[in-house]
């Protein structure tokens, strides 16, 4: 739910934001280029789904707007590099775009969002397939219509995505569904300039209609998918080897805080950590920051973090997250993992290579039951289970006492951008997840609601709050509860569970989406946290909580829920006896 470095935070209830869609291309000659040989361009199109308006051609320059896909802007002049574009957006802001994430072709102007040039293994389709969906197709009378969600979906030629690609469709596309597979998680639908039907994932559309009408495709008429090729969807679609170690099971209780250290104040977080008694920090990586380009990871930053808890004897875990957009050349954008999901085993294992006996843990992904984390991919455990085990075995072959927690889900229901944390925890078990994992990453928020009340007692008319009420995500304790009942019921109680992300925000003027939060004040925040700890500590099948969060600045999104400087710090410090 909540993530390190400049990037919102989340709910499933709150407004859900992307960031952090920047990087240097390795191929500049990707970029659109206006029909007049060499003219800068008049104007041009944001073709992503968030894109960063910076104050200077640099990823590492201050970020002054962002833009959302379909955004128009004027393009004033290009880079020596010709990789970043000086504009002027819709509301007179000055800054740079990164030039591969806009296009300047004839459409550049339109409101409507630009569609996603189809995958290689389209490339033999009619291009025409690209804009498949339009929201002028008149359907039959009665027809059952899909309608895709995300910023850009992929539709397939089978059912699975071992498929190949054969048009990539914007948010609102419409298609008529023909058919369902047997698991009715994929629709067969029609596509304008293509004979054969094609499929697409039921979680990523919204539907209207009678579905239940819609027939079952046949297995027998359900083509075979073909064999995988050489290249990214070749690697993609290899299986993921046995374990090559069992899992470490023996850690004990500790306390946790997740710090902002990334281009920050290392050792004055090490010092807050210090004055705590915390043995604990989880930092999040960006991968697409560290590697903006094949092998060239930038170690600089993460060394710095290391040396600083190192140093001071305070054990660290990285939570690695976000693939650099080289590693999704058909799918666009860094909200997803890679294409090919060893390449993100290949950094763990070289990160954990470095690090071994100086990071203790690794978190795998985070919150990878919401859309936006896990864009261009079925919402589903078993893909997110297969870049577990490759990331598993890749970090113990290079350090067998690296810890592997497994990312954590965020508490949610169904709905159209999330798949309900505990059913997803249960996948993934059902995936492997035992022999995967020396812990079993999780997100007990509280929102407005103390920690030892559960949905069972607002069920009995026990508990009662305005809002934030009416499901088991809503509650700390519940969610904690029914994810241990989770490794129970397969076997696996030997392991404990990492909350990695818990707490509760406290502030006046919250952020749309937390309103909540004004009916939390300090000092019921401050007795709430260390209620929460006291519980973790007492129940026997937790190891390390960590904190949302020590020290993001007040006045961000994240602000609310730091402790830094607050009552909740004070409380804490007696918590432990400091």
């Amino acid at each position: 739910m909540h993530s390190a470095f400049p990037r919102t935070t989340s709910s499933l209830f709150g407004v859900l934001f992307l960031i952090g869609l920047l990087f240097l291309s390795a191929a500049p000659s990707a970029m659109a280029q206006s029909s007049a040989e060499g003219a800068t361009p008049a104007r041009g199109q944001v073709t992503v789904a968030r894109l960063n308006v910076r104050s200077a051609p640099s990823i590492t320059a201050p970020i002054v707007a962002r833009l959302s896909q379909g955004a128009v802007v004027q393009i004033r002049s290009v880079s020596a590099d010709g990789r970043w574009y000086q504009v002027t957006t819709s509301d007179n802001v000055g800054g740079w775009l990164v030039a591969m994430y806009v296009s300047t072709g004839a459409q550049a102007g339109s409101a409507a969002p630009v569609a996603a040039a189809p995958s290689a293994a389209a490339a033999s389709s009619s291009t025409a397939a690209v804009a498949a969906a339009s929201p002028t197709i008149a359907f039959p009378e009665g027809a059952v219509v899909a309608t895709t969600n995300p910023p850009r979906t992929n539709v397939r030629g089978g059912p699975g995505t071992n498929y190949p690609v054969v048009a990539s469709a914007p948010a609102g596309s419409r298609y008529q569904v023909i058919g369902v597979n047997a698991a009715r998680d994929w629709y067969q639908v029609r596509l304008p300039n293509r004979q054969e039907p094609a499929w697409i994932f039921a979680s990523l559309t919204s539907v209207s209609g009678d579905l239940g009408s819609i027939p079952e495709v046949p297995e027998a008429e359900i083509p075979a998918p073909p064999a995988p090729a050489s290249g990214v969807s070749a690697s993609a679609a290899a299986p993921a080897p046995a374990p090559v170690a069992a899992p470490n099971t023996s850690t004990g209780f500790g306390y946790g805080m997740s710090v902002n250290m990334w281009q920050g104040d290392k050792q004055g977080v090490a010092n807050l950590l210090k004055q705590l008694g915390f043995g604990w920090a989880k930092q999040q990586i960006r991968w697409e920051f560290a590697e903006p380009e094949p092998g060239a990871i930038q170690w600089q930053e993460m060394d710095a973090i290391v040396d600083a808890m190192h140093g001071n004897g305070i054990n660290l875990m990285f939570s690695v997250v976000t693939a650099p957009a080289w590693t999704r050349p058909n799918l666009g954008g860094t909200g997803g993992p890679p294409e090919d999901f060893q390449l993100f085993a290949n950094f763990l294992g070289a990160l954990s290579s470095r690090y071994c006996g100086r990071v203790q843990a690794i978190e795998v992904w985070n919150e990878q039951n919401l859309r936006r984390e896990w864009e261009g991919f079925p919402l589903e455990p078993a893909s997110y289970m297969d870049l577990l085990k490759r990331a598993y075995n890749a970090i113990k072959a290079a350090c067998p006492s690296m810890l592997v927690i497994s990312g954590a889900p965020t508490p949610a229901g169904y709905s159209d951008v999330a798949y309900d944390d505990i059913d997803y925890l249960r996948g993934m078990y059902q995936h492997g997840l035992k022999q995967y994992s020396d812990g079993v990453g999780i997100h007990p928020s509280g929102f407005a609601n103390p920690p030892s009340v559960t949905f069972e007692d607002w069920q009995a008319g026990r508990y009662d709050a305005p809002s934030h009420v009416n499901h088991r995500s809503f509650y700390f304790l519940s969610t904690l509860r029914e994810s241990r009942r989770v490794m129970e019921e397969f076997g696996d109680v030997n392991k404990r569970l990492w909350p990695t992300e818990f707490g509760w925000g406290s502030t006046p003027n919250p952020f749309p989406g937390y309103e909540y939060q004004v009916r939390i004040d300090e000092a019921t925040q401050a007795r709430w946290i260390v209620e929460s700890f006291r519980i973790m500590a007492d129940s026997g099948y937790v190891a390390v909580p960590m904190l949302w969060n020590l020290n993001y600045p007040r006045n961000t999104e994240m602000g609310a829920f730091a402790v830094a400087g607050r009552p909740a710090f004070d409380a804490l410090r007696a918590m432990m006896g400091r």
